[in-house]
């Protein structure tokens, strides 16, 4: 069982990588995010309250955990992270582009399966959208398997604490 307290705990006091509109924002090699970027410009959005933060194994919290949860939804692992909203921050609805796609559908024989996790307590405020589903209050550990890896999604934190998930993408 994953103790998804200590788990935050342990990455509460490290700066994570944090993910914001900007210059220093994900630039990935097809330019695909861009697209992405465009629709979050013509709808509007303030940039400066576009932002959330990842944390990667090995390098923000111990291995252990994606093996413990590998095991936990019965698959190999090809990629996870955990994601952190601070409150008033919010990541706008969008799809996951990532350059290593290509080797994790290899590796998955084209398919991949992805699930979240929430695993702050419930808090009001504390929001994710998948597809036509919004998701609020959701128990500490409840898991969510998407329609597809690459569902549209995103993220809000209207609280008053910061909202972390955790995201594996496996296959069988």
């Amino acid at each position: 069982m994953i103790d998804y307290n200590n788990l935050i705990q342990e990455i509460s006091l490290q700066d994570g990588e944090f993910r914001t509109v900007g210059a220093e924002f994900f630039q990935n090699r097809n330019g695909e995010f861009d697209e992405i970027k465009d629709l979050w410009k013509l709808a509007g959005y303030n940039n400066r309250n576009v932002e959330w933060v990842n944390y990667y194994a090995d390098q923000h919290f111990d291995k252990q955990i994606i093996d413990q949860f590998a095991k936990m939804v019965n698959l190999k692992h090809a990629r996870s992270w955990i994601s952190k909203i601070r409150p008033g921050k919010h990541a706008p609805w969008h799809w996951d582009v990532d350059d290593k796609e290509e080797e994790y559908q290899n590796m998955a024989n084209n398919e991949l399966v992805r699930y979240s996790c929430f695993i702050s307590k419930p808090q009001t405020g504390h929001v994710f959208i998948l597809e036509d589903i919004c998701y609020h209050m959701q128990p500490q550990g409840t898991l969510i398997k998407w329609p597809s890896y690459k569902s549209w999604h995103a993220g809000t934190n209207l609280g008053l604490t910061p909202k972390y998930m955790f995201h594996f993408l496996g296959y069988k």
